[in-house]
């Protein structure tokens, strides 16, 4: 129960006042975010990213089985997210520039 005089203790207050800084160093007016723009609309490269690296995590599925090795893999749920999760980092680090090559 709050006593009718006190509102809320003053460590919330200023921890608040400096949090609000920490919290907006990311923004900045100079610096923009990794757009593609598709038919007008603007969409993030880390989604475009992560598409990508479903879609090459299929084909290596797909070539695993041609091989034979899908039967072999200890747990193929983990090795297939692992390989999207790879896949997807690696096109969004080359895309953005993040690895050069």
């Amino acid at each position: 129960m709050i006593p009718a005089g006190r509102v809320g203790h003053p460590l919330y207050f200023w921890s608040a006042i400096l949090l609000v800084p920490i919290m907006l160093t990311g923004c900045s007016m100079q610096a923009h975010s990794p757009t593609l723009s598709l038919y007008g609309s603007f969409f993030p490269v880390w989604l475009i990213a992560a598409l990508l690296g479903v879609i090459c995590t299929v084909v290596l599925r797909l070539l695993f089985i041609r091989i034979g090795l899908h039967e072999h893999l200890p747990m193929p749920p983990l090795t297939y997210l692992s390989a999207t999760i790879l896949s997807g980092i690696m096109i969004w680090a080359f895309w953005t520039g993040g690895l050069a090559i």
